[in-house]
């Protein structure tokens, strides 16, 4: 096996050594080159120069967010395994992650096991040029590329909120069994797809009565509760402790009654 490079951003020096000596520890079956960046800006540089097959990063650093430098990454090179490694376990930060282009999102301090076993399990996951590198697969092959990445189930969902989706017709999109499917997705997004779900509808259905003047019933259409609005009004209801119609008065500061019947 030839030697295969790492970059590891983060503002912090010492985590940064550490994760550095974590790889050394690593060894079989690759050698790893490490490379270290306190900052965006030194990190977009070594990534141009030596182009590493794998890039970790922290999220909030000075001078630049880690989650544009995955999404720049993401864009150069999608065959490039990108691990955002965070100190926040907030449902906005792990979907952002997903929809820049991570491939996965794990939180700090993270032990040596654990990196070792994240790292191998996504470096099975790369892509054909990496075929010879094959450790013991965590997860089945799922899709044309033998390649499965979860951001392109966090993307669809996302593009599809309005319409009717369920675990079994994402299973066969991206070729897996309905048991493994869920089994991968509460692995990577840390709640199960249902949950999932509904958190992203909560947080759509949010934005739209704060910056729309849309009713509440097209609020309800547009988030995928087209044919039962008043499921959406008692789902949001659960989700925010208030209904759809006290939210937008509360953001708005407007009297209760406006543009919402």
């Amino acid at each position: 096996m030839g030697k295969m490079k790492v970059l590891i951003v983060d503002d912090e020096p010492l985590i940064c050594e550490s994760i550095k000596a974590d790889f050394k520890r690593m060894g079989h079956p690759w050698e790893y080159e490490v490379y270290t960046a306190q900052s965006v800006a030194l990190a977009r540089g070594i990534y141009y120069s030596e182009e590493p097959e794998i890039v970790i990063t922290d999220i909030n650093m000075p001078g630049g967010s880690g989650l544009i430098l995955v999404s720049e990454i993401h864009k150069d090179n999608p065959d490039c395994v990108l691990l955002v490694l965070s100190a926040y376990d907030d449902f906005e930060y792990v979907r952002n992650a997903f929809m820049m282009g991570a491939w996965d999102y794990v939180l700090k301090p993270i032990a040596f096991s654990e990196l070792k076993k994240c790292v191998e399990r996504l470096t099975e996951k790369m892509s054909a040029k990496k075929e010879a590198f094959c450790l013991e697969k965590v997860m089945e092959p799922v899709n044309t590329n033998g390649v499965f990445q979860m951001k392109d189930v966090v993307e669809y969902i996302g593009q599809h909120l309005g319409e009717k989706l369920n675990a079994s017709e994402l299973a066969q999109k991206m070729a897996v069994s309905y048991n493994s499917f869920g089994k991968l997705f509460r692995e990577h997004m840390g709640m199960s797809f249902s949950a999932y779900l509904l958190q992203c509808r909560m947080e759509r259905a949010k934005d739209y009565l704060e910056n729309s003047h849309m009713k509440i019933k097209q609020v309800a259409s547009k988030v995928g509760y087209r044919e039962n609005p008043q499921h959406f009004s008692r789902d949001f209801t659960r989700q925010t402790g208030m209904s759809p119609k006290e939210y937008r008065a509360q953001m708005l500061g407007k009297s209760s009654g406006a543009m919402v019947e």
